[in-house]
């Protein structure tokens, strides 16, 4: 069974049984992501919203992309959803940082 790291109003983030990936679920869609994409989507995503927050007009307008797995996909999101992706990203990097140090500690 999947362990849930962090789940909010878009979606959830949970870390597969083997520990090898992770599962992204966000609106209606599901991604599968391994440690070095997740972090190459949370700086994609982090620099998304440093950039656009103070020129986006409406919040809930999806008028902000991130490119998909494949060349021709792309994920449209408003600058409120890309918070809340924001969330689930850092959440479960922050978690999994801490299980890191734990095991770490533990093996001491």
């Amino acid at each position: 069974m999947s362990r849930c790291l962090h789940h909010n109003t878009l979606g959830c983030i949970a870390q597969c049984p083997g520990r090898c990936c992770l599962h992204l679920y966000f609106g209606n869609v599901g991604l599968r992501l391994l440690p070095h994409e997740l972090r190459q989507w949370r700086g994609m995503v982090a620099e998304l919203c440093t950039f656009h927050t103070p020129h986006v007009a409406d919040a809930e307008a999806r008028c902000l992309s991130l490119p998909g797995p494949t060349s021709d996909q792309v994920f449209l999101f408003s600058l409120e959803e890309m918070f809340l992706l924001h969330d689930l990203l850092i959440s479960a990097a922050l978690l999994l940082e801490v299980d890191t140090i734990l095991a770490r500690a533990a093996s001491q």
